[in-house]
């Protein structure tokens, strides 16, 4: 279950895997909206956005903690690439926690209130400081995007160019 110098423990593996799917539901949706407005699979994950945005906030919050409580299991990291992929995975988990919170603030501030699962939380509330800083949930949006996509390019790099096993680390084996 735990972190060690060979593996990530199956803890960090469920949160890894969980979130990403959950970001990729909620990026691809969006972004598809965006290119074809109105298509069945964004109008599918809309209704679910800020419940699952709320998920991100809640598994981002274990994940957080998890982590910190691993770094001494974890393995050394040396050289810039490992210090540029500690920079990039704290801007990762700095973005993840803003994103959800930037949207229910926006929603809050506005006074639509925060659904999740359909329940509103904290409605009719006129809160300006709340709705100008959710106005950060679009840029984030972008800025997630170019991440997972450095993300993903750096893994691909790590398993096709260097041939190491980074990616198996995250995969389990």
């Amino acid at each position: 279950m735990r972190d060690s110098p060979s593996h990530y423990g199956s803890i960090t593996r469920c949160l890894h895997w969980l979130i990403a799917i959950l970001v990729i539901l909620q990026l691809t949706s969006s972004f598809f909206n965006i290119l074809w407005e109105g298509n069945v699979y964004s109008q599918a994950i809309v209704q679910w956005h800020t419940t699952i945005g709320v998920g991100i906030l809640a598994l981002m919050a274990i994940r957080t903690l998890w982590a910190i409580s691993q770094l001494r299991h974890r393995p050394e990291h040396r050289g810039a690439l490992q210090k540029a992929a500690i920079w990039g995975h704290a801007l990762m988990y700095l973005v993840l926690l803003l994103m959800p919170l930037s949207g229910m603030a926006f929603t809050w501030g506005l006074g639509y209130g925060v659904y999740v699962f359909g329940t509103a939380y904290w409605t009719d509330a006129d809160v300006p400081w709340a709705a100008a800083f959710g106005q950060l949930h679009a840029p984030l949006s972008w800025f997630l995007s170019a991440l997972v996509t450095g993300h993903i390019l750096m893994a691909g790099y790590h398993r096709l160019i260097r041939r190491d096993d980074t990616l198996h680390r995250m995969l389990g084996r």
